[in-house]
């Protein structure tokens, strides 16, 4: 990225304006220094990166970068996202145990994930979005844009799109990594990037787990990647192979009244993108295949007490098109997937005679399978002072029986004078019931096969300024949602899955970031501050309603960034997060068995990172929830406390 200069590479999520860049620097980059810019300079494409959809949008991209995520006290991205701006992160295990990504007031049903612009949304839950096959230390950005996308990425895009870049570099470099703490934590990762002209690859293996902070609460992670990148003049292939083991106990994820649960997912990944340039256009076919398996025990004690298997097969094929013209920039799209899902519970009864033997102990008696196909077109237009952007998505899926949806958009931009720029755009998008929505069956869940998609109409705006050194911005959103998604706790004592309604949601967020001296400024103390409040308020369908998901959001959240230059190779980042949850849960008590409504307790907690570097090496010691405060993002899952480890990194 060379934002100095007007320029800048698009990744999967491309816009005319971006929210968080990178300076251009000299010489190699300071691993312990974040990075965080409010970026609204107009843009360039530049070709041939692997997850450039050929997008362009008006609306503010959120961005982290390599040198963000490294400087971060974080260990994986579910914890890294927990610093961004209407970013919601509900987690029922740290350090990638498991954590549902909801973006601007929505559910963890209604966000896409992508990885190289490559849709990996998880059609049997949205529990598995960031079920992803790479490690955050192979990760080169992490891009987030909020509000409806769905007319340029597909409905699974409700409320915001998440997009995780890795991009093979030129150069040949090695990074490695250990982490041990508390509750005997540990985490191991070696990266290698083997680069050359025509032919670039990484690869990137990582391991990491503990004993847990709490009863049932171990955990082990494992990760193995492989990006290889082909790219002779103006074509270029990218072939990605990935695989994401995760085995963990599972106290009271699900249910509070069995302590003893335990879960295995595992995720295999195969994709191929290739591209083709020329001077005015750009031809895009994208080809992958996921595969995630999830194995889960109500028992992990009695493992014949209860247990769920589920085998889960997505496949598609992508072709997008760009074309630039005096007119402007015009994209279109076809894509097809497939999502089918062979189970022991989800689906349609299959029948004696088309059981399938996964395993010996293992016979998928249910099963089911959708395909859709996307079409989409989208123009953009922008001058000296004025900008303007629109298309549509028609839907076709074989769960509705092909009737067309059709989900437009449009979007305006002005440059105002001072460096102001201002946007505002109105968007529609929908979203199909997933497996467990429309099947699940358990101890305390019932699904429903007779939900309806839900939609929902949003209108944003906002205006940024951009100074030297201090940048600012606020952006708001309103969302008429129909038919909405959710669990609600009925007499039986059971959640039940309906469509409500309506659900309307209304928000956003104020940020503030000062830059106190260049990443080459050796006297400045201060290198970053940034400053964050996001808001968001939900219309309740009736007080008598316990909803498990939908209206549980956060109301308010403040997040405090500060990067500090203590000597000239010592640094410390420190992270505040503040959080004000709506809803309720029900507690339970273990003692009687029974679960009283209780409401979200607010609750401030402090990360921190030392880092010292000699070289090619760095040493640092982490500390995440510093003030030991006793808090839950989810029901009855209580989160750990002050955890403290130390590590090492050599590149």
């Amino acid at each position: 990225m060379a934002s100095l200069h007007k320029v800048i590479i698009i990744c999967t999520l491309c816009f005319s304006y971006n929210l968080l860049g990178q300076e251009k620097v000299t010489g190699r980059p300071d691993s312990s220094q974040v990075q965080i810019h409010i970026e609204l300079e107009e843009v360039e494409a530049l070709a041939g990166l692997p997850a450039d959809l050929g997008t362009v949008s008006l609306k503010p991209l959120l961005t982290i970068t390599a040198r963000d995520i490294s400087s971060a006290p974080a260990t994986s991205l579910e914890d890294l996202l927990e610093y961004m701006p209407q970013v919601d992160i509900r987690h029922r295990g740290k350090h990638g145990t498991q954590a549902d990504l909801t973006i601007q007031g929505g559910t963890f049903d209604q966000s896409m994930v992508l990885l190289n612009g490559i849709n990996l949304s998880d059609p049997q839950t949205g529990h598995f979005h960031l079920n992803l096959p790479v490690d955050l230390s192979s990760v080169h950005q992490v891009e987030v844009t909020t509000g409806s996308a769905s007319r340029r990425f597909g409905t699974h895009a409700f409320s915001g799109a998440l997009n995780l870049v890795t991009r093979p570099a030129d150069s040949t470099f090695f990074t490695s990594g250990l982490r041990y703490g508390q509750h005997n934590f540990y985490k191991a990762f070696f990266n290698s990037n083997i680069g050359g002209q025509y032919v670039s690859t990484i690869a990137s293996v990582s391991t990491s787990g503990s004993d847990g902070y709490r009863e049932n609460t171990d955990f082990r992670n494992t990760h193995a990647y492989i990006h290889s990148s082909f790219k002779p003049g103006r074509f270029r292939a990218d072939l990605m192979l990935g695989l994401n083991h995760r085995e963990f106990g599972a106290n009271a994820f699900y249910t509070p009244a069995f302590k003893d649960q335990y879960e295995e997912t595992t995720t295999g990944l195969t994709a191929l993108k290739m591209v083709l340039h020329r001077p005015r256009s750009r031809l895009t076919l994208n080809t992958y295949l996921k595969i995630n398996r999830d194995h889960f025990l109500l028992d992990r004690n009695d493992p014949s007490f209860y247990v769920n298997d589920h085998l889960t097969r997505v496949s598609g094929l992508d072709l997008n098109g760009q074309v630039s013209t005096i007119a402007g920039i015009t994209h279109s799209g076809l894509q097809f997937r497939s999502e089918q899902i062979n189970s022991t519970s989800l689906g349609e009864p299959l029948g004696p005679d088309h059981f399938i033997h996964y395993r010996d102990e293992i016979i998928f008696t249910n099963g089911h399978v959708r395909n859709q196909i996307n079409w989409n077109i989208n123009h953009s237009l922008e001058g000296k002072w004025v900008a303007l952007s629109g298309g549509i998505l028609v839907h076709l899926n074989s769960d509705l029986g092909l009737q067309p949806y059709f989900l437009p958009g449009i979007e305006f931009g002005l440059k105002l004078p001072g460096s102001l720029r201002f946007f505002t755009s109105i968007n529609r998008s929908m979203r199909l019931p997933t497996f467990t929505d429309l099947y699940y069956q358990g101890p305390s869940n019932v699904g429903n096969p007779d939900l309806v998609p839900e939609n929902a109409t949003t209108a944003e705006l906002g205006i940024n300024w951009k100074g030297i050194r201090l940048q600012t911005g606020m952006n708001g959103f309103y969302r008429h949602g129909r038919e909405m998604i959710d669990w609600i706790w009925m007499e039986d004592e059971k959640w039940h899955t309906l469509n409500l309604t309506r659900v309307d949601a209304a928000g956003g967020d104020v940020h503030l970031t000062y830059t106190g001296g260049s990443t080459t400024d050796r006297g400045s103390l201060l290198d970053k501050v940034n400053l964050s409040y996001t808001f968001t308020h939900l219309t309740k369908v009736s007080d008598d309603v316990i909803s498990r998901y939908l209206l549980d959001n956060l109301r308010h959240k403040v997040m405090l960034a500060t990067d500090l230059r203590l000597m000239p190779k010592f640094f410390m980042s420190l992270r505040m997060v503040y959080q004000d949850r709506n809803g309720s849960y029900l507690k339970y008590d273990a003692g009687t068995g029974q679960s009283t409504q209780a409401p979200y307790d607010p609750f401030l907690v402090l990360d921190m990172k030392l880092a010292y570097s000699i070289g090619r090496v760095t040493l640092f010691l982490e500390a995440t929830n510093l003030l030991d405060v006793t808090y839950n993002d989810i029901g009855n899952v209580i989160q750990p406390g002050r955890w403290i480890m130390a590590g090492i990194e050599i590149r």
